[in-house]
């Protein structure tokens, strides 16, 4: 197993998901790790903002939301490496802005993976600024009238997306 601190082909942000890659499935099949990853998935949470569905597609945007107490639920992952972040860039195209947010995290992480402070692990409750890809399309391209539901896109979609998608075929 590799050292997660900080190198040069390292990106030096975790990064959180919202929707369709939070399946290990989909998050593989866009970064393709090599048997050298060395990554650490935790779930974590986003204040202030609120998830919907795409019209039309299995996958959400997440955007600001009005009440700032509101939180989307999510994984954050350590560890990916400057290529990956690439895939991902491209995977998320031009409707969604790669942005640096505060998330806090509800399972501890090694402090390895802590390229921020790597002399400390980050204990439940701890805030770490993330890349996290916001919806900047336009709003309406999304179905406000219903939230993202996870287990749903799991349960109905996963596998025919994975299997006729051009993302991943």
């Amino acid at each position: 197993m590799t050292s997660a601190s900080a190198s040069p082909s390292t990106d030096p942000y975790p990064c959180f998901f919202y929707g369709s890659l939070m399946s290990t499935r989909v998050l593989n099949s866009v970064t393709r790790p090599g048997p050298e990853a060395n990554l650490i998935s935790v779930p974590a949470t986003i204040q202030g903002y609120v998830r919907y569905p795409y019209h039309n597609a299995p996958y959400p945007g997440m955007i600001a939301s009005e009440d700032t107490t509101q939180t989307v639920e999510g994984l954050l992952v350590f560890g990916h490496t400057l290529m990956d972040r690439f895939r991902l860039d491209q995977f998320e195209g031009s409707e969604y802005t790669r942005e640096i947010l505060p998330v806090k995290i509800h399972s501890p992480v090694p402090a390895a993976f802590n390229v921020m402070d790597g002399k400390k692990p980050l204990q439940v409750g701890d805030v770490v600024q993330s890349y996290v890809y916001v919806f900047t399309g336009p709003h309406a391209h999304l179905d406000q009238s219903r939230p993202w539901d996870y287990e749903a896109f799991r349960r109905d979609h996963l596998d025919i997306w994975m299997n006729t998608s051009s993302d991943f075929v």
